[in-house]
């Protein structure tokens, strides 16, 4: 089945979501966990994200990234790991490629489109980096939007009703 989903693609956690049935569901991964801790690990050919990725982040192993996402669009940002030079939207592309693998797999989905949230404060060279990361993790993405934005999105499609509503991003 094809579905369309929004994704959270945070600094520390991220997130797949769709909306179905009058309400946002969010997709478990194969952990089955909600969330994905945004880290990235490449040693000798071999990727892991996640948990995984993390574990070896633990141990103190330099083949893994994290907190990339605040780097993205910056050209003297880049990471080394298993011998090659990653950017920030290099390694959230990898990150969302495998994510989208294991989403696709675990819930026996097929992503169609994608839109991708990033922070208010981003400007228009991260925006554009982050759109690369996911057409480079073979997303095709339909819009980039603010987080706020998504919250108030959410919100709003409960009861369809007019409602004047404050959103607090608290990072």
């Amino acid at each position: 089945m094809k579905i369309d989903v929004g994704i959270d693609l945070g600094t520390t956690y991220s997130t797949f979501a769709v909306y179905e049935n009058q309400r946002v569901k969010i997709l478990k991964n194969s952990k089955d966990s909600p969330v994905t801790p945004s880290v990235v690990y490449i040693e000798d050919g071999n990727v892991l994200i996640g948990d995984d990725a993390k574990e070896y982040q633990r141990q103190g192993n330099t083949n893994t990234a994290s907190f990339y996402k605040s780097r993205m669009g910056d050209p003297s940002y880049f990471a080394f790991l298993d011998g090659k030079e990653y950017s920030a939207s290099d390694l959230s592309a990898i990150f969302l490629r495998e994510m989208k693998r294991d989403i696709e797999e675990t819930n026996h989905v097929t992503i169609d489109h994608a839109v991708i949230t990033v922070p208010a404060y981003f400007n228009d060279k991260q925006r554009e980096a982050t759109l690369l990361a996911g057409k480079k993790a073979g997303l095709h993405v339909v819009k980039i939007i603010n987080e706020p934005t998504s919250a108030i999105i959410a919100y709003g499609l409960k009861d369809g009703k007019d409602k004047n509503v404050m959103v607090y991003d608290l990072g």
